[in-house]
């Protein structure tokens, strides 16, 4: 117990170190934490909603804005969560030669602190949607929080996967921003599966994404407010993911001296 409780108020002065290290110089900081989203969002829905003309899927009913919205910003915070995650280790090497401490509390802090603030802005857009586009079923949010839960865990647990194998494998770093660009083309977040051409929407469902973002936009914008078979599918799945990545990070992590 004395070793959870250690651990935890470690967890706890990394994440408010993680949080901070974001505004350091900027006295302007939490204001554009609340500005950049609203300003990203207008980016987003004039260049698909306007110029290419977007429309979300017919059978929600919802203008393209707000099936956007939604979506976009888990996936930002699951992107930024993964990659940022894996550096950690590191970004925190001369820290690691120093001190001993959890090795995974810097991945998990780095992780928490960008779905944290991300969360902060998401709520920031879910308000200008309620008052520009569209209603939000904010009786769903207990069930939007279990899929962004499940999105979180996810994030978690690839986050230790990559951080862990990046120290060995450094060219990694310069792979998964590429990779996750591509990820983002391939999940129904900028378009609707329905427009693409023949049967490839069909193949959209191969890509675990899209039932994250279904769900989500199920939630928020359908009120669909208990959890139903999917989400639980989902959580299972982040919560074999996050085991999985536990299991890499502490079969590797007594070596990172070596190669750091």
């Amino acid at each position: 117990m004395d070793a959870f409780r250690h651990n935890l108020a470690l967890f706890r002065q990394l994440l408010r170190r993680e949080i901070r290290s974001r505004f350091i110089g900027s006295a302007t900081g939490w204001i554009w934490l609340i500005v950049t989203p609203l300003l990203l969002l207008a980016v987003y829905g004039f260049v698909f909603g306007v110029i290419f003309q977007a429309r979300a899927p017919a059978d929600m009913a919802v203008p393209f804005i707000a099936w956007l919205a939604v979506a976009l910003w888990p996936w930002l915070a699951f992107s930024e969560g993964v990659l940022k995650g894996s550096q950690a280790i590191l970004q925190n090497s001369a820290l690691i030669s120093k001190v001993s401490l959890p090795r995974a509390l810097l991945v998990i802090s780095s992780v928490s602190s960008v779905f944290f603030l991300h969360l902060i802005g998401y709520l920031v857009i879910l308000i200008a949607v309620q008052l520009l586009a569209a209603d939000i079923a904010w009786h769903a949010l207990p069930n939007l929080t279990l899929t962004l839960f499940s999105l979180y865990l996810l994030a978690l647990g690839l986050g230790l996967m990559f951080a862990a194998v990046q120290v060995y494998l450094r060219d990694l770093e310069h792979f998964l921003p590429t990779f996750f660009m591509l990820w983002f083309f391939l999940t129904p977040i900028l378009y609707a599966p329905e427009i693409l051409p023949g049967d490839l929407g069909r193949y959209l469902a191969f890509n675990p994404m899209t039932w994250w973002m279904e769900e989500i936009r199920q939630g928020v914008l359908l009120g669909q407010w208990w959890p139903g078979t999917v989400q639980i599918l989902l959580l299972v799945a982040s919560l074999v993911v996050l085991w999985l990545g536990l299991r890499l990070f502490d079969r590797l992590s007594p070596h990172f001296e070596d190669f750091l």
